[in-house]
């Protein structure tokens, strides 16, 4: 099992034929593309990765990743954290036909010899991703005025009761029934 810092480059056949487990952490500063999807990282993303071969001799590797981040809600435009984890069992292949022909539990991972192992992770941390984040309470978006509806003061205090354009036809009809 190695520690620490994880590597960029894998060549995962090897390392499944061993069954080795790479477990260790990675700089967000490095994945470029999900530095740019979120706010900030309030923890260095956790990496556990285990390469092994399954009963029909396929190339597995089983990847956790977790990372604590910062998103920007949709609703208030500030910050919210939030714990971003994913899991995925990847089989190795070598073209897009051997992709089609794996079984629904594995999601297929096209490599020649190495693969950029970071990239991996950083793959499955931007499908772990929300597609959009809102924080929970009812006072999210009072100071933009932009509120959920039915939440905040505004919907307490609501604007003066509007005259009823039924209130004609009701009255009409009293009359009527007396």
């Amino acid at each position: 099992m190695t520690l620490g810092a994880l590597p960029q480059t894998v060549e995962v056949r090897t390392l499944a034929a061993r069954e080795v487990t790479l477990a260790g952490v990675l700089d967000p500063i490095k994945l470029l593309r999900f530095s740019s999807a979120i706010v900030a990282v309030k923890q260095p993303v956790v990496v556990n990765a285990d390469f092994y071969r399954d009963e029909e001799g396929r190339y597995i590797v089983s990847v956790q990743v977790t990372a604590e981040v910062q998103v920007t809600c949709q609703r208030c435009l500030g910050a919210l954290e939030r714990t971003v984890a994913s899991s995925a069992l990847l089989a190795v292949v070598w073209t897009d036909e051997q992709a089609a022909q794996l079984p629904p539990r594995y999601e297929p991972l096209v490599a020649e010899a190495e693969i950029d192992f970071w990239e991996v992770v950083e793959d499955e941390l931007l499908l772990a991703l929300p597609s959009f984040s809102y924080h929970s309470n009812t006072n999210c978006g009072a100071e933009t005025g932009v509120q959920a509806p039915g939440s905040g003061d505004a919907a307490v205090s609501g604007s003066p009761e509007k005259e009823n354009p039924f209130d004609v036809l009701k009255a009409l009809k009293g009359d009527v029934d007396k």
